[in-house]
């Protein structure tokens, strides 16, 4: 009899502990299997791959510029500024009249007032502007001056900064009291420098008005 109640007790447990490795293992690949079936399949035939040309950086370029000006037809109509040089004409032995000065005024498309003050201290003198539109200057100034001077006025007061175009406004904004340079092309908005005095000579008549006020 106790050999008996030893055989009874002799379990084997390798059988289902193996069921139970089967099971996981068959739930792995069942796992994979649905993984591969949400998987999308592509095929070669379906989008194949065309290489297209090859372009150099000047007709990238030239191509960015055709695109720009397909898009925006009024940038690439980019005209240039024509201006009349200014007409100078000697009054007396100490004076100077820029005879067409309304005419270049209007030609800028600017305030008479707002360039004469520009005139006045760049060139560091004293003026007035006569009844038929003609601006008298105090000093020898010659054409060559005058242009330049012209040439700065329109880079800081005319010309957008971003397309360089010449059609712009000129507004003064009520808040800061600064003037605003705005494109009527690209829509670009900067503002103007402020207008300063440049360089000045001393006359005797300076020092003699400061020393008896």
């Amino acid at each position: 009899m106790p050999d008996e109640e030893e055989e009874t007790q002799d379990f084997d447990f390798g059988k289902k502990r193996k069921k139970k490795k089967d099971k996981k293992e068959k739930e792995d690949k069942d796992d994979e299997k649905g993984e591969d079936a949400e998987k999308p399949t592509y095929s070669s035939t379906d989008d194949p791959f065309e290489k297209g040309p090859a372009y150099t950086y000047d007709e990238m370029l030239t191509r960015l510029y055709g695109i720009i000006e397909d898009k925006n037809p009024s940038l690439g109509d980019a005209k240039k500024y024509l201006m009349k040089p200014p007409q100078m004409v000697r009054v007396g032995s100490k004076k100077v009249s820029w005879v067409n000065f309304s005419e270049a005024v209007s030609m800028m498309d600017r305030p008479i007032e707002h360039v004469y003050q520009f005139v006045l201290a760049e060139f560091g003198t004293e003026g007035s502007i006569a009844g038929d539109g003609q601006l008298i200057l105090k000093g020898r100034y010659m054409q060559k001056h005058t242009e330049s001077l012209l040439r700065k006025y329109i880079k800081e007061f005319v010309t957008c900064g971003m397309c360089k175009s010449g059609n712009t406004v000129l507004e003064r904004d009520q808040s800061s009291r600064l003037y605003m340079v705005n494109c009527n092309n690209c829509g670009a908005s900067r503002n103007a420098t402020t207008i300063k005095a440049g360089f000045h000579a001393t006359t005797r008549a300076d020092r003699k008005k400061a020393k008896f006020g």
